[in-house]
Order: C-alpha cells, then structure tokens, then sequence
C-alpha cells in the first residue's frame, strides 16, 4: 500500500477546453517559445473516488487511481489557486487493490467527515499528446486531445465527450507563459474551441448530482459566502497539517477564529448555536501549541545575530533548537489527534449544516425580503466601541504585566473587527480594501508586542533550565533584554495605530 511519505508533489497549472469530435486541433508550431513537438498516443483507465454525498467534489478536491500512461498511480488533486492545483502521487504499490489505501483515506478525514470512500466513476481517455518544447528541449506546455468515456457509479450511466487539456511549465514565469498561451487561444478561437464550463473531468461526470444551495435572505449572502470560503480553507488546511507543511497549522487555526468571529459578531443577525462558538474555541486551542512555538522557534533563531559576542551565538542557538525540537513534535502530535477525533469530526458536520441552514435570527428580520446593510454594519460599529474601550484601557495599566495583559485583549479585540469587516467586504469593496490595509497594519503591531510577551515567557523558561553554561546565559539575557525593548517600541505606538484604523474603519457606518 502507498504511504503519505512516498508522495511526490507537483505544482499543476492547466486549462480545459470544450471541442467536438469534427473540430480539428490547429497548428501548433511557431508559437511563443516553442520550438519542437513530441506527438504521441495512448489510453488512460482512471477509477475516481468520493463519499456517497460527493465531500471531495464539493471541495474541488480530486482523488484518483490511474493506470496507463507515464504517470500511473494514485494521484490526490487540491485546489491552491487560479488554473493551478497541487497534484499529490503515489505509487500503486505491489498489489492490484482498488480500495483507497488507509494513509490516503486518513490524510481526507476531515473533507469527508469521516464518511467512507468509494468508486464514483470509471473513466477511459484516449488521450493525443503534444508535447510542445523549447529550443534547448526544455518543457513549455503539453496540449493533450482527450476522448472521455465515463461511467458513474450512482446509477450506472454512461457519458462520453471530447475536451482538450493545456497543461504549462509554470517555473518558465508569467510574462513568458502570459504570451504563449494568448497565442495559443487566439489559434483556438479561430476553429470555434472554447474554455470548458466543468472545472474538471469528474464534474463534468458528477457536477449535475451536486446539491443547489438553498435560497436565503440577499442581505445575508455575504455572510454566508464568508463562512463557506474559511470552512474550505479550513479543510484544506487541515489536509495540510496531515502532510506537516509549511504554515499549516498557522492557516488551519486563522480559518477558525474567522470563522468563530463572523458567527459572533453577526449573532444577532443569523441564528448562531453557542455551542458551535465554543466548539471553534476549542479547536483553535488546541491548534495554538504547534503554530506558537513554530513562530518562537524561527523568531528566536532569528534573533540570535543580535547577540554582540560571537563566540556566544552557536552555543545558544543550540539551546534554542534543544528547547524548541522536543515541544514542536509533541505539539504537533496533538494537533493531528485533534484532527483524528470525532469531536472534531462532528464540528465539522455541524459547520455544515448552519451553513446551509442559515437563517435571520429574529422573526422580524424573517419577515423582511432582504437583511438591511445597515444591520451589519451596526455590528461592526458597536464592536469598535469595544475595541476603544480595550485600547484606552492599557494606558491604565499599573504595572508591565498588566499592560501586557490589556494589549493582548486590545489585539483579540481588533482583530475580530478586521474579520468582522472581511465578512461585509462584498457591500463596499473598494472602501473595505483601504480599511483593511489599515487594520493589517494595526495588527502588524499588535502581533509583534503579543509575540515580544511570548518570547520572553519561552526565554524565561529556558534560564530558569539546569546545565547552563556561561555562554547561554548570557546569550539568553541579550534575548530577553531586546524582546523587552520591541514590546516597549509597540506599546507606545497602541493609540496612534488605533487611531488610524478606527478613521478609516468609521466611514463604514457614518
């Protein structure tokens, strides 16, 4: 059976276009930066994979078993931008098993809610291939015609269409890339060939199975499409902190509080479970290890250039490192038996349902045709007030200790009105553009004075450590003493950068 840690990973940047079977491809030679092309033919038998109520298509998430060609194997799709995907391949392995493997099915726990996985659809490709190089026989783009024959498992029909594929080399840049393939649509206009409306070959196959989503108030669809767009990133974050890649976690606990902080701060204007807050606490709580330590460990190695006495650098990066290695692993240990359990799970099912189930919270906004704009940016202005209040506070502080305090609630604070402003973006987008550039910046400050408090608490523990040697101490002191002035620079500079973000944010609601 493949492993997760025999994959390889690839960049895919591709388009799909929609022709007929009479429709001849055109030439391709002489386009920008081509000059050769392999011509070959062969079949593809391709076995894709989903639960029973489609989670994966619904999450633009492809999962297949392919045999024939040049890339067999099982391959995982996932969304990462515009015309591009991260491709996951596994090898087959030793064995003919169809079953998805058990390390595949478990890195898709949380997309398929724990449901099972089974064959959705049986796909045969003739596939034509150009493989279109450059003059140093370096790949530019390959221009493959696909004649598709499909069968869906749900009901046993049959499909059958033809659809080309441009697939490029995106490392060749945007400009090179950028000219080549306007060259190469203008050829394809020119014999009546068109960009496909199914994003890819399975929804082409499946899309029509797909549920329409329920109509609901027009005042409430941004909130919905907010809450929608982070329970996608959710999902594919969590993919992510399976594979331990970069930033994952980091992406997988902002989807969340995004989250948490559109359902509390628009409660009054959509139905909103309690629990389901509380249950969005706990995840990112449980989140937070990994991701803080991630951050300490990198900015404390960082840091180390700061230290004046050379001679004292290594010895206390090496300490740092000893400190930081032990608690990352167990850290994201936890993480991923957060991911593995059914709390979460169930979480995940009942962020579904409000989703689709949401609603105005009051019988008088239900008897409304359409939510007043004016009601969510109400919102918005009364959690501002808050925020005044939490930023006037620290300068009452009596102490360092409480004003770090005080600034940590002023930041949580800010920064669920940033996200509160990022739900209602849609109403007034160029307006909330500029208004979220401030509040960026305002956060930037905020984040720096949080991360200067949480350095000194890691460094503080490792001084108060045995088996010190002069050098770490001293090393570990300069830290400590620099950490102490950033936090200082941030905190004076709190009102101001308040100031700043509440101008701007205000033009909203006056």
């Amino acid at each position: 059976m493949p492993s997760t840690s025999s994959a390889t990973v690839a960049e895919e940047a591709e388009r799909k276009y929609s022709t007929t079977g009479d429709r001849p491809l055109p030439d391709l030679t002489g386009l920008p930066s081509v000059d050769a092309i392999d011509v070959d033919r062969f079949e593809l038998s391709a076995q894709y994979y989903d639960t029973a109520d489609l989670c994966l298509l619904r999450s633009k998430i492809t999962l297949r078993r392919r045999e024939g060609g040049d890339d067999a194997g099982w391959h995982l799709k996932l969304p990462s931008g515009v015309d591009t995907r991260t491709e996951l391949h596994f090898p087959l392995g030793d064995d003919s098993a169809e079953d998805v493997p058990a390390d595949l099915g478990s890195l898709l726990r949380g997309i398929r809610r724990g449901a099972p996985l089974s064959l959705a659809a049986l796909l045969v490709t003739r596939r034509h291939r150009h493989r279109l190089r450059s003059s140093d026989g370096g790949f530019v783009a390959e221009v493959v015609v696909d004649d598709v024959d499909a069968v869906r498992s749900a009901d046993g029909s049959e499909i059958r269409w033809k659809e080309i594929e441009v697939e490029w080399n995106s490392t060749l840049g945007d400009k090179t890339i950028g000219r080549f393939l306007t060259a190469l649509e203008e050829r394809f206009a020119a014999v009546g060939i068109t960009r496909s409306e199914s994003p890819s070959k399975l929804h082409r196959v499946l899309g029509d199975l797909l549920p329409a989503r329920p109509p609901i108030a027009k005042g409430l669809i941004p909130v919905r499409d907010y809450l929608s767009s982070e329970l996608h990133t959710l999902g594919l974050s969590d993919i992510a902190v399976r594979r331990d890649a970069r930033d994952a976690v980091h992406s997988m606990r902002k989807a969340a509080r995004r989250l948490r902080s559109a359902l509390q701060t628009y409660s009054d204007e959509i139905v909103v479970d309690p629990d389901l807050v509380d249950e969005l606490r706990w995840l990112g709580r449980r989140l937070s290890p990994s991701r803080d330590l991630e951050v300490q460990w990198e900015r404390l190695t960082d840091r180390v250039a700061d230290i004046p006495v050379e001679s004292h650098r290594e010895a206390t990066r090496a300490r740092i490192d000893e400190y930081f290695s032990a608690r990352s692993e167990a850290a994201r240990l936890e993480a991923v038996d957060t991911l593995d359990s059914d709390r979460y799970v169930g979480l995940l099912t009942r962020l579904d349902a409000a989703i689709t189930d949401i609603a105005p919270a009051t019988e008088a906004a239900r008897a409304r045709p359409k939510v007043a704009r004016k009601e969510l940016l109400r919102a918005v202005a009364a959690l501002s007030k808050k925020v005044s209040r939490r930023v006037d506070r620290v300068g009452d502080a009596e102490n360092p200790a409480e004003r770090d305090a005080l600034m940590h609630r002023a930041r949580k604070g800010a920064k669920r009105m940033r996200y509160a402003i990022e739900v209602i973006a849609p109403l007034h987008p160029k307006r909330s553009g500029r208004i979220l550039d401030r509040f960026d910046d305002f956060q930037d400050l905020l984040g720096e004075f949080q991360d200067s408090v949480v350095a000194r608490e890691h460094l503080l523990d490792m001084l108060s450590e045995q088996g010190h040697t002069a050098e770490t101490s001293f090393g570990l002191g300069i830290l400590f003493r620099i950490e102490t002035e950033i936090g200082d620079a941030q905190a004076a500079h709190l009102d101001s950068g308040w100031r700043k973000a509440y101008r701007a944010a205000r033009r909203l609601w006056t």
